[in-house]
């Protein structure tokens, strides 16, 4: 910390907010940089156990943010890197690796950078009002890989307790839905928790038939087909007006076996974001409408 000329970056896990507000050589440190007009940018873990040393070391440093989990801890300056594995609360370092090496200490700053960076990373005051008002976080997440989508998409069925929305786009989007083992928890929500379920299917040659064997065999969910084009490939799910699931599909796969099916798989957001999951939910909610006024259209037309 001597050593700092205009700025230190550093992380640490949730035993270490003690460790500088209790350990006089670390507090000093801290303040010593501040009166050389040096930055100070930290990172840790804020839990409801070290929050009122948090609360101080926000008056010590330039920005704090809250991350979930981190680990260990490391500081990088203008010049040189150290980290640490080992921490105990209230109890100066013991263990640490140093270098002064330039290539280490770039390396150093990109990890910070990174977790620094990360939409998981939080300012502490909105983490504050987490622990001390119960507010809920609201979460934006991308997902990249394919079997992470489908274990959020499972988890997000499996909290399901009201009512269940779906928007299968296409026969694709019909069979990657069966691919990855949501018809059955669909089922069981239904089944189980007593959640309402309401599909909205693409009408088109090959998921017809697929439409009327689900109405037959899934008499305890509502099941629409639709016709209106959609401007983007989406497989939509939104549960309880709470979460949301939007997974896009790529036009550029052909017709792959089953185990394949993952290829035809995008990006995918996860949210619990109310302007979000609204938005999905109004949009589920007007093709349900649209599709309701065509019927009696349709009805209408057949009677006269």
């Amino acid at each position: 910390m001597s050593n700092v000329k205009n700025k230190m970056d550093i992380y640490f896990d949730n035993r270490a907010p003690s460790i500088v507000i209790n350990v006089d050589e670390y507090l000093n440190g801290y303040r010593d940089i501040k009166r050389r007009d040096g930055k100070i940018r930290l990172l840790t873990e804020i839990t409801s156990e070290n929050i009122e040393y948090c609360k101080q070391l926000m008056n010590m440093v330039d920005e704090l943010r809250h991350l979930d989990g981190i680990k260990g801890g490391l500081a990088v300056s203008e010049s040189e890197f150290m980290a640490t594995t080992v921490l105990e609360e209230s109890t100066p370092l013991t263990q640490v690796v140093y270098s002064n090496v330039k290539e280490m200490v770039e390396q150093g700053q990109y990890i910070f950078d990174s977790l620094w960076a990360s939409p998981a990373a939080v300012p502490a005051k909105q983490r504050l009002k987490e622990i001390e008002q119960g507010v809920i976080r609201e979460i934006i997440e991308t997902i990249r890989d394919p079997a992470d989508t489908q274990k959020r998409a499972i988890d997000l069925l499996r909290l399901a307790s009201n009512e269940i929305l779906v928007i299968l786009p296409t026969a694709k989007a019909f069979q990657i839905q069966e691919h990855l083992g949501l018809n059955k928890l669909l089922i069981d929500a239904a089944r189980e928790r007593g959640a309402r379920i309401r599909l909205l299917v693409g009408r088109d040659s090959l998921v017809s038939t697929e439409i009327e064997k689900l109405r037959r065999n899934w008499e305890m969910m509502d099941i629409q087909p639709f016709e209106t084009a959609l401007q983007t490939m989406l497989l939509v799910i939104v549960v309880d007006n709470a979460l949301s699931l939007v997974i896009e599909l790529k036009d550029e796969v052909e017709e792959k076996e089953k185990e394949d099916l993952h290829e035809a798989i995008g990006l995918a957001t996860y949210s619990n974001s109310e302007s979000t999951v609204l938005t999905y939910s109004s949009i589920f909610e007007n093709l349900w409408i649209q599709e309701e006024l065509r019927k009696e259209k349709r009805k209408t037309a057949n009677q006269t």
